[in-house]
């Protein structure tokens, strides 16, 4: 037998890590997995999160961190740095590195979870669609990194930079339009499982 026709009755073989990654997800994800993810996300928001940000806080601050914004200028990043203390953008610069890095995993996991139970029952004609979500998490960890680079400039030297504040602004605000549009898929997978479920029904 040929090789040709070995990897055809094997397409596993011929499949990169993404689909690999995929399939794992459709295959591992049901209701208590979400569920389960659900309620982490929950629990590190209030748990550990808000404490955290609460250590660069600044009373009557019209920002209390720039990853919520959609987009920001370099005026408004240097604004952010220059009413906080060393010690508070030391606190930020840990917030963004580790707690809000791992806070994007925990979300993305979730999302991914909730995607591959919705669009299993379709997953060979969508394929990898399940890990989009991770897309959301690459730009929210591009935007942390660029931030915590201004801000260690800014303790260093009293200045950012132009280029890295556009990078951290733009990631910024891709991460916030994936986010969107992984919300959107989440509603069309809930609309298609409804349908699925009314003409199964009417078939009966």
């Amino acid at each position: 037998m040929s090789s040709k026709r070995i990897e055809s009755k094997n397409p596993s073989r011929k499949s990169g890590p993404l689909s690999r990654a995929s399939r794992f997800f459709y295959a591992k994800s049901n209701w208590v997995t979400a569920l389960l993810a659900t309620s982490v996300f929950a629990s590190y928001i209030f748990f550990f999160l808000m404490g955290q940000g609460k250590a660069f806080e600044v009373a009557n601050s019209s920002v209390k961190s720039l990853g919520t914004s959609l987009g920001f200028g370099q005026a408004e990043i240097l604004a952010f740095l220059t009413e906080r203390s060393n010690q508070m953008i030391n606190a930020y610069i840990n917030f963004n590195q580790v707690w809000d890095s791992l806070f994007a995993l925990i979300y993305g996991i979730m999302y991914v979870a909730w995607v591959s139970i919705l669009f299993k029952p379709y997953s060979k004609k969508v394929g990898v669609l399940n890990l989009f979500p991770f897309a959301q998490v690459l730009f929210d960890w591009l935007e942390n990194f660029s931030l915590a680079a201004l801000s260690k400039q800014y303790l260093a030297e009293g200045t950012i930079s132009s280029s890295t504040a556009l990078i951290a602004s733009t990631s910024s605000i891709i991460k916030w339009v994936f986010s969107l549009l992984v919300y959107g898929v989440i509603l069309v997978g809930i609309v298609m499982r409804i349908v699925g479920a009314l003409k199964r029904r009417s078939q009966r």
